[in-house]
């Protein structure tokens, strides 16, 4: 069954509540009655409201869509709130860079998934504790298989990683 959120004015919204009766019943009875033949003069004026009220949200709907995105303000951290890595997540970002580059030597670009797997994180983590280093996935198709691939253009920088600099 379908959903349609609807706001409604306090006169309506009181009449509703008056019947004693759930809102979606009133709304789900005035919408049959609206496509059945015979309807009464009371029943005419609650579909115009409904209609009405239907417009509405169509509108505000479509304002929203047409908001431009970047209307809203960035969110800022609290000054005093500064992330710093640990020796840990230094040591995953060394041992990504290893696994990777032997991937590379092996002649073959890895999955996101397979070095995230080799490492012992999530592949969100991974990608979270990488991006200060500049090393990112490209989403790819290898041999039929599509997912976020490390590519050998990212040689340098790994083995800047694992020398020990390139950000760690």
């Amino acid at each position: 069954m379908g959903f349609l959120g609807v706001r409604i004015n306090q006169d309506l919204e009181e009449k509703i509540r008056a019947t004693g009766r759930p809102r979606s019943e009133v709304v789900r009875e005035a919408l049959r009655a609206y496509f059945e033949v015979g309807r009464s003069q009371d029943q005419e004026v609650l579909i115009r409201e409904i209609e009405k009220l239907l417009d509405e949200k169509i509108l505000t709907l479509n304002i929203v869509k047409q908001l431009p995105s970047n209307t809203a303000e960035p969110k800022q951290r609290p000054l005093n709130v500064v992330k710093q890595r640990s020796s840990q997540g230094d040591e995953i970002i060394r041992k990504a860079a290893q696994t990777i580059l032997a991937c590379f030597d092996e002649g073959r670009e890895p999955l996101n998934t397979e070095i995230a797997e080799a490492v012992g994180v999530s592949v969100n983590s991974l990608g979270m504790y990488l991006k200060p280093t500049g090393i990112k996935t490209k989403p790819t198709g290898r041999s039929g298989r599509k997912g976020r691939y490390f590519t050998f253009d990212l040689r340098d920088k790994l083995e800047d990683v694992v020398k020990g600099g390139g950000g760690v």
